[in-house]
């Protein structure tokens, strides 16, 4: 199920991803410098960025492109921190149902 939901995952905007792009080659006017080409729109999208295909322009070699969705990384690490917190009380239930007693190692941090 998981996996049906990350593959659901709507595409972002292109113009999104391109000023991400653009940040991340160094400001703007570098996007021209380094692709010839870049598709306008995704050619593939999940959870956490989108592929687009490129043509670099020093040789022409055709290109994928992954871009990050914008705020995932915080988005992740939220994740995590919630998953740190609950672990614990999950673990605590889970052996309370299945009538097996917790030590503190099984919950220690």
């Amino acid at each position: 199920e998981l996996r049906q939901l990350q593959d659901a995952v709507p595409p972002f905007p292109s113009d999104e991803a391109y000023a991400v792009l653009e940040k991340q080659l160094g400001g703007a006017g570098r996007f021209n410098r380094v692709f010839a080409s870049l598709s306008t729109e995704p050619v593939a999208s999940a959870s956490i960025g989108q592929v687009y295909k490129g043509t670099l322009r020093e040789g022409g070699t055709e290109v994928a492109v992954k871009v990050q969705r914008p705020g995932i990384l915080a988005e992740i690490a939220l994740d995590l921190h919630v998953l740190r917190i609950l672990t614990p009380l999950q673990t605590v239930l889970q052996n309370a149902a299945n009538g097996i007693k917790t030590d503190k190692e099984d919950i220690a941090a």
